[in-house]
Protein backbone atom coordinates (compact mmCIF):
# COMPACT_ATOMS: atom_id res chain seq x y z
CA UNK A 1 0.00 0.00 0.00
CA UNK A 2 0.89 3.31 -0.79
CA UNK A 3 2.40 5.06 2.62
CA UNK A 4 2.91 8.77 1.55
CA UNK A 5 0.57 11.37 3.64
CA UNK A 6 -2.02 13.31 2.28
CA UNK A 7 0.17 16.25 1.37
CA UNK A 8 1.81 13.85 -1.32
CA UNK A 9 -1.21 12.74 -2.46
CA UNK A 10 -2.39 16.58 -3.40
CA UNK A 11 0.82 17.44 -4.91
CA UNK A 12 0.74 14.45 -6.72
CA UNK A 13 -2.63 15.63 -7.84
CA UNK A 14 -1.34 19.41 -8.40
CA UNK A 15 1.37 17.85 -10.82
CA UNK A 16 -0.19 15.38 -12.85
CA UNK A 17 1.87 14.86 -16.19
CA UNK A 18 -1.37 16.29 -17.89
CA UNK A 19 -0.97 20.03 -16.66
CA UNK A 20 2.53 20.25 -17.13
CA UNK A 21 3.13 21.12 -13.24
CA UNK A 22 3.89 24.73 -14.42
CA UNK A 23 1.85 26.54 -11.89
CA UNK A 24 2.70 24.45 -8.79
CA UNK A 25 6.53 23.55 -9.23
CA UNK A 26 8.07 26.00 -6.74
CA UNK A 27 5.38 23.99 -4.25
CA UNK A 28 6.51 20.44 -4.86
CA UNK A 29 8.37 19.52 -1.51
CA UNK A 30 11.35 17.05 -1.40
CA UNK A 31 10.21 14.23 -0.13
CA UNK A 32 13.82 13.86 1.97
CA UNK A 33 15.85 15.70 3.76
CA UNK A 34 18.83 16.35 1.09
CA UNK A 35 17.39 15.21 -2.34
CA UNK A 36 20.89 16.39 -3.85
CA UNK A 37 22.49 13.64 -1.95
CA UNK A 38 24.34 11.23 -4.10
CA UNK A 39 23.10 7.72 -3.18
CA UNK A 40 25.86 5.71 -5.81
CA UNK A 41 26.26 6.01 -9.50
CA UNK A 42 24.45 4.73 -12.60
CA UNK A 43 26.87 2.65 -15.25
CA UNK A 44 24.11 3.36 -17.98
CA UNK A 45 21.16 5.42 -19.02
CA UNK A 46 17.98 3.54 -17.39
CA UNK A 47 14.91 4.06 -18.59
CA UNK A 48 11.47 4.51 -16.39
CA UNK A 49 8.51 4.60 -19.27
CA UNK A 50 6.47 1.38 -18.96
CA UNK A 51 7.77 -0.84 -20.86
CA UNK A 52 11.44 -0.60 -19.40
CA UNK A 53 10.19 -0.61 -15.77
CA UNK A 54 7.36 -3.94 -16.62
CA UNK A 55 8.55 -5.86 -19.53
CA UNK A 56 12.03 -5.85 -19.64
CA UNK A 57 14.98 -6.13 -17.26
CA UNK A 58 15.86 -2.46 -15.53
CA UNK A 59 18.43 -1.80 -13.53
CA UNK A 60 16.75 -0.05 -10.79
CA UNK A 61 13.87 -3.04 -10.60
CA UNK A 62 17.40 -5.23 -9.99
CA UNK A 63 18.84 -2.87 -6.92
CA UNK A 64 15.73 -3.03 -4.89
CA UNK A 65 14.95 -6.54 -5.39
CA UNK A 66 19.06 -7.13 -4.04
CA UNK A 67 18.27 -4.45 -1.21
CA UNK A 68 15.26 -6.44 -0.27
CA UNK A 69 17.21 -9.56 -0.53
CA UNK A 70 20.27 -8.63 2.04
CA UNK A 71 17.28 -6.54 4.29
CA UNK A 72 18.02 -9.75 6.68
CA UNK A 73 20.94 -10.54 5.96
CA UNK A 74 22.07 -11.59 10.22
CA UNK A 75 19.26 -12.81 11.12
CA UNK A 76 18.07 -16.26 11.86
CA UNK A 77 15.87 -16.48 8.43
CA UNK A 78 17.12 -14.58 5.92
CA UNK A 79 15.75 -14.23 2.22
CA UNK A 80 16.70 -16.68 -0.54
CA UNK A 81 15.20 -13.95 -3.03
CA UNK A 82 14.02 -10.43 -3.45
CA UNK A 83 11.25 -9.37 -5.75
CA UNK A 84 10.23 -5.69 -6.88
CA UNK A 85 7.01 -4.99 -8.77
CA UNK A 86 7.81 -2.89 -12.23
CA UNK A 87 4.99 -0.85 -11.25
CA UNK A 88 6.55 0.39 -7.97
CA UNK A 89 8.94 2.70 -10.51
CA UNK A 90 7.49 5.75 -12.03
CA UNK A 91 8.60 7.68 -14.25
CA UNK A 92 5.91 10.28 -12.81
CA UNK A 93 7.34 11.67 -9.93
CA UNK A 94 6.10 14.85 -7.94
CA UNK A 95 6.36 17.18 -10.23
CA UNK A 96 8.71 15.85 -12.95
CA UNK A 97 8.52 13.07 -15.12
CA UNK A 98 11.76 11.49 -16.42
CA UNK A 99 11.48 9.01 -19.10
CA UNK A 100 15.13 8.27 -18.08
CA UNK A 101 17.90 8.66 -15.74
CA UNK A 102 21.41 9.24 -17.05
CA UNK A 103 24.29 7.51 -16.80
CA UNK A 104 26.21 8.89 -13.21
CA UNK A 105 25.41 10.13 -10.15
CA UNK A 106 21.84 9.20 -8.87
CA UNK A 107 20.10 11.14 -5.79
CA UNK A 108 18.32 10.44 -3.09
CA UNK A 109 15.32 12.80 -4.16
CA UNK A 110 15.37 11.50 -7.39
CA UNK A 111 15.71 7.92 -6.24
CA UNK A 112 12.65 8.64 -3.64
CA UNK A 113 10.46 10.31 -6.71
CA UNK A 114 11.14 6.83 -8.97
CA UNK A 115 10.04 4.84 -5.85
CA UNK A 116 7.08 7.26 -4.85
CA UNK A 117 5.35 4.66 -2.51
CA UNK A 118 7.47 3.79 0.13
CA UNK A 119 6.13 -0.05 0.70
CA UNK A 120 7.33 -1.92 4.10
CA UNK A 121 9.25 -4.80 2.99
CA UNK A 122 8.39 -8.21 4.78
CA UNK A 123 10.41 -11.47 4.36
CA UNK A 124 8.00 -14.65 4.31
CA UNK A 125 8.16 -18.29 3.10
CA UNK A 126 6.74 -19.21 0.16
CA UNK A 127 5.91 -22.90 -1.00
CA UNK A 128 7.53 -23.85 -4.28
CA UNK A 129 3.55 -23.52 -5.70
CA UNK A 130 3.10 -20.83 -4.85
CA UNK A 131 6.40 -19.46 -5.62
CA UNK A 132 5.81 -20.54 -9.94
CA UNK A 133 1.99 -19.55 -8.94
CA UNK A 134 3.90 -15.89 -8.43
CA UNK A 135 5.97 -15.80 -11.11
CA UNK A 136 3.50 -16.98 -13.47
CA UNK A 137 1.41 -13.83 -12.27
CA UNK A 138 4.77 -12.13 -13.14
CA UNK A 139 4.78 -13.19 -16.44
CA UNK A 140 1.09 -13.79 -17.55
CA UNK A 141 0.29 -10.41 -19.32
CA UNK A 142 3.74 -10.15 -21.21
CA UNK A 143 3.30 -9.40 -24.79
CA UNK A 144 4.02 -11.79 -27.84
CA UNK A 145 6.97 -11.13 -30.03
CA UNK A 146 5.36 -8.94 -32.66
CA UNK A 147 2.79 -7.63 -30.63
CA UNK A 148 3.28 -3.64 -29.27
CA UNK A 149 3.75 -3.12 -25.99
CA UNK A 150 0.93 -0.82 -24.98
CA UNK A 151 -0.34 -1.23 -21.69
CA UNK A 152 2.15 -3.22 -19.41
CA UNK A 153 1.14 -4.94 -16.46
CA UNK A 154 2.91 -3.39 -13.01
CA UNK A 155 2.67 -7.17 -11.96
CA UNK A 156 5.88 -7.79 -13.64
CA UNK A 157 8.56 -8.70 -11.34
CA UNK A 158 12.54 -7.88 -10.89
CA UNK A 159 14.33 -10.38 -9.39
CA UNK A 160 17.41 -10.18 -6.67
CA UNK A 161 20.99 -11.76 -7.91
CA UNK A 162 21.58 -15.12 -7.79
CA UNK A 163 17.65 -15.52 -9.04
CA UNK A 164 17.38 -16.41 -13.19
CA UNK A 165 13.84 -16.98 -15.01
CA UNK A 166 13.37 -18.09 -18.49
CA UNK A 167 10.10 -17.12 -20.12
CA UNK A 168 8.47 -17.75 -23.03
CA UNK A 169 5.66 -16.16 -24.56
CA UNK A 170 4.63 -18.47 -26.54
CA UNK A 171 2.74 -20.15 -24.17
CA UNK A 172 -0.50 -19.62 -22.68
CA UNK A 173 -0.90 -17.68 -19.64
CA UNK A 174 -0.23 -19.99 -16.38
CA UNK A 175 2.51 -21.80 -18.57
CA UNK A 176 5.48 -19.31 -19.41
CA UNK A 177 7.82 -19.98 -16.66
CA UNK A 178 9.86 -22.60 -18.35
CA UNK A 179 13.08 -22.38 -15.68
CA UNK A 180 13.63 -20.98 -12.60
CA UNK A 181 16.41 -20.97 -10.42
CA UNK A 182 16.48 -19.34 -6.68
CA UNK A 183 20.61 -19.52 -5.53
CA UNK A 184 21.73 -22.90 -5.63
CA UNK A 185 17.94 -24.87 -5.90
CA UNK A 186 16.49 -25.13 -8.92
CA UNK A 187 12.41 -24.96 -8.70
CA UNK A 188 11.00 -28.03 -10.60
CA UNK A 189 7.93 -27.08 -12.92
CA UNK A 190 5.49 -27.96 -12.54
CA UNK A 191 5.66 -27.36 -8.98
CA UNK A 192 5.62 -29.86 -6.51
CA UNK A 193 2.81 -29.67 -4.11
CA UNK A 194 4.83 -30.55 -1.19
CA UNK A 195 3.85 -27.88 1.48
CA UNK A 196 7.34 -28.61 3.42
CA UNK A 197 9.48 -27.39 0.49
CA UNK A 198 10.07 -23.75 0.87
CA UNK A 199 11.64 -20.83 -0.15
CA UNK A 200 12.05 -17.65 1.93
CA UNK A 201 11.16 -14.39 -0.21
CA UNK A 202 11.37 -10.67 0.23
CA UNK A 203 8.60 -8.57 -1.03
CA UNK A 204 7.08 -4.95 -0.34
CA UNK A 205 3.64 -5.22 1.95
CA UNK A 206 1.65 -4.41 -1.42
CA UNK A 207 2.49 -7.40 -3.13
CA UNK A 208 1.98 -9.34 0.15
CA UNK A 209 -1.09 -7.85 0.52
CA UNK A 210 -2.67 -9.25 -2.52
CA UNK A 211 -1.78 -5.57 -5.13
CA UNK A 212 -1.02 -6.54 -8.55
CA UNK A 213 -3.15 -9.50 -8.95
CA UNK A 214 -1.04 -11.50 -6.18
CA UNK A 215 -4.09 -11.92 -3.46
CA UNK A 216 -5.83 -15.09 -5.15
CA UNK A 217 -1.96 -16.78 -4.86
CA UNK A 218 -0.70 -15.03 -1.43
CA UNK A 219 -3.42 -15.12 0.27
CA UNK A 220 -3.12 -14.49 3.93
CA UNK A 221 0.69 -15.67 4.04
CA UNK A 222 1.53 -12.40 5.45
CA UNK A 223 -1.16 -13.59 9.03
CA UNK A 224 0.22 -16.83 9.06
CA UNK A 225 3.23 -17.45 11.54
CA UNK A 226 4.20 -20.33 10.22
CA UNK A 227 5.01 -18.90 7.20
CA UNK A 228 7.46 -16.60 9.55
CA UNK A 229 7.06 -13.59 8.32
CA UNK A 230 9.27 -10.69 9.16
CA UNK A 231 8.89 -7.13 8.83
CA UNK A 232 12.31 -5.29 7.90
CA UNK A 233 13.36 -3.12 10.93
CA UNK A 234 16.32 -1.03 9.85
CA UNK A 235 15.87 2.23 7.84
CA UNK A 236 12.12 2.39 8.51
CA UNK A 237 11.42 -1.02 6.95
CA UNK A 238 10.99 0.79 3.58
CA UNK A 239 11.68 -0.26 -0.50
CA UNK A 240 13.21 2.75 -0.94
CA UNK A 241 15.10 3.39 2.10
CA UNK A 242 16.93 0.44 1.95
CA UNK A 243 17.23 0.76 -1.64
CA UNK A 244 19.19 3.80 -1.32
CA UNK A 245 21.28 2.50 1.55
CA UNK A 246 22.42 -0.64 -0.86
CA UNK A 247 23.59 1.70 -3.31
CA UNK A 248 25.44 3.68 -1.31
CA UNK A 249 27.21 0.56 -0.45
CA UNK A 250 27.54 -1.61 -3.43
CA UNK A 251 27.86 1.37 -6.21
CA UNK A 252 29.46 4.32 -4.67
CA UNK A 253 31.47 5.53 -7.31
CA UNK A 254 32.10 5.61 -11.02
CA UNK A 255 34.37 2.58 -11.07
CA UNK A 256 31.64 0.67 -9.20
CA UNK A 257 28.33 2.06 -11.08
CA UNK A 258 25.10 -0.03 -11.36
CA UNK A 259 24.77 -2.14 -14.36
CA UNK A 260 21.71 -3.87 -15.79
CA UNK A 261 21.75 -8.28 -15.66
CA UNK A 262 20.14 -10.13 -18.04
CA UNK A 263 18.49 -12.03 -14.78
CA UNK A 264 15.06 -12.59 -16.63
CA UNK A 265 15.38 -14.25 -20.30
CA UNK A 266 12.55 -13.48 -22.44
CA UNK A 267 11.68 -15.92 -25.35
CA UNK A 268 9.37 -15.34 -28.09
CA UNK A 269 8.15 -12.05 -26.09
CA UNK A 270 7.78 -8.27 -27.24
CA UNK A 271 11.08 -6.28 -26.62
CA UNK A 272 11.15 -2.75 -25.81
CA UNK A 273 13.21 -0.64 -28.70
CA UNK A 274 15.86 0.95 -26.42
CA UNK A 275 16.43 4.91 -27.43
CA UNK A 276 19.81 5.54 -28.81
CA UNK A 277 21.42 7.74 -26.60
CA UNK A 278 24.47 10.11 -26.91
Amino acid sequence: MERRPLFTALVLALCAPALGCLAYNDSCTPLVDDPDAVVGYLGEDVFLDKPFARHANNALGQLSADALLHAEDGSSKPAELGVVNGGSLRAEGLCVTRSSVRKGPLTDGVLHEIMLFENLVVTVDLTEKQLVEVFENSVGALYAEGQYISSPSGAFLHVSEGTSVRVDCSHTKGQRIRELKVGSRVVQIPARTDESIRYRVAMSAFLLGGGDGYGAILGSVGQDPSRNPVQARKLGGTDVNLTAAYMKEKYPNASQALTEAPRVVFENCALPVRPATR
